[in-house]
Formats: structure tokens, sequence, C-alpha cells
């Protein structure tokens, strides 16, 4: 298993927890350079790919933005190329692999995407539903499969990382049916059952675990 992050110090700290298990490197997926670099390191350990996870992304937060519409301007092409050229090129550089091995992709978006709210960053993770239904269909004949997980509220991540108070984490676990937060790991019990034997007929699909907060996904 690789493991692949911008930032060498988690990565490393992962791979001596998992080792022998997982190996890391670290690349930039919004780059060709970075996909390539990637794509070659998985060729370099075997022909084909049984999954493909694809989660970078989140808010450009703290980064000086022009003034009007450059600021706005530079606010989506930084959230579509952090959202979703990271997923793209990485599935596109080891498309040859993954129809290969009929194998699974699974992408990471939002419940933002699904209800709005999120500005630039839903918009984005919005633009991963229409990438993974063609990618679906193109994969089907091949005997992979490609879907979506859209989660809800899940504030031990990165992503919430110093944008909570008690309260707010509060009422927004108060929204959801569930009457609770999410965790991480739910979401990656989810990942794992579609990239697993029995979710080998589940392709095309938007699942959103949110705790009800939005229905019919």
């Amino acid at each position: 298993m690789l493991a692949v992050g911008r930032r060498p110090e988690p990565l490393e700290r992962l791979a001596k927890e998992l080792d022998p298990y997982l190996d890391a490197v670290s690349a930039d997926l919004a780059t060709v350079a970075g996909a390539t670099a990637v794509a070659e390191r998985v060729r370099a350990a075997a022909p084909g790919c049984a999954g493909i996870v694809a989660a970078a992304g989140g808010l450009s937060l703290g980064e000086t933005r022009a003034a009007g519409l450059d600021g706005v301007r530079q606010d989506w092409l930084a959230s579509f190329e952090s959202n979703v050229l990271t997923a793209v090129l990485l599935v596109e550089a080891l498309r040859e692999a993954i129809e290969r091995d009929g194998g699974r992709v699974v992408l990471l978006s939002s419940v933002a995407a699904l209800r709005g709210g999120g500005g630039a960053y839903g918009a984005a993770k919005a633009a991963l539903h229409g990438y993974v239904y063609d990618l679906a269909r193109e994969l089907g004949g091949r005997g992979g499969t490609a879907n979506v997980v859209a989660p809800g509220f899940v504030p031990d991540t990165e992503f919430w990382a110093g944008r909570l108070t008690g309260e707010s984490r509060r009422e927004r676990a108060a929204q959801t049916l569930a009457g609770r937060e999410g965790t991480p790991e739910e979401v990656a019990s989810l990942i794992s059952w579609l990239l697993g034997p029995d979710g080998g007929w589940v392709t095309g699909q938007v699942l959103s675990p949110n705790g009800g907060v939005v229905l019919g996904r």
C-alpha cells in the first residue's frame, strides 16, 4: 500500500507506524510531475493497481488573495486545483494500471457538494461527481468500479482544525438526524467496503455518510 501527500513528516510517521504494510511518497498531486512520480512508483512495484483513494483537498485558508474579482478567481482556481486536479491527475496517471487489475476508485467529496454552503470548495467537490460518473462507465467493462464518498460533519480531522468552538461543534452535530457527529473510522469503513470484495456491484454512486443531515444520499 502506498500513501501519498505533500508533507513528508506525517507520511514518514505513518510509514513507520504501519511498516512493513505501508510505503509513502511525498508529491504534489495538483501537478503533472507529482502525479507522474506517484504512478512510476506504483508501476515499479507492480504492473497493475487494485485501488485508488483520492482524498486530497480542503479549504484554501490563510493564503493571501488579491482584492475584487482577481481574488475570486484565485480562490476558485486554488480550490479546483487542490480538490479536483489532485484526484483527476492521479487517476489518469494510473488509468492503465487500474484498468489492468479491474481496480476500484474512490474519490472523497463533501456533503457541501450536495447541499451547498461551501462556496468554491463545495462547487469543486461537486465536479468530482460528474467525473466519477464517466469514470465508472469507462471502468465497468474492465471489471472496475468508481464511486464518490461525500462525508458530512466529521470534526476529528485536519479539515476542521482550529475552526470549531464547543458550541459550534454541538450545533452541527444537532443538525443531523443521528444527533451526533461522525467519526473518521466510520468514513474509512465505508471506503474499505467499497474497495473490498463485497463492494464490486456498487459503481457510479455518490455515497454520503452524513448522519441524515442530507436525505436520499
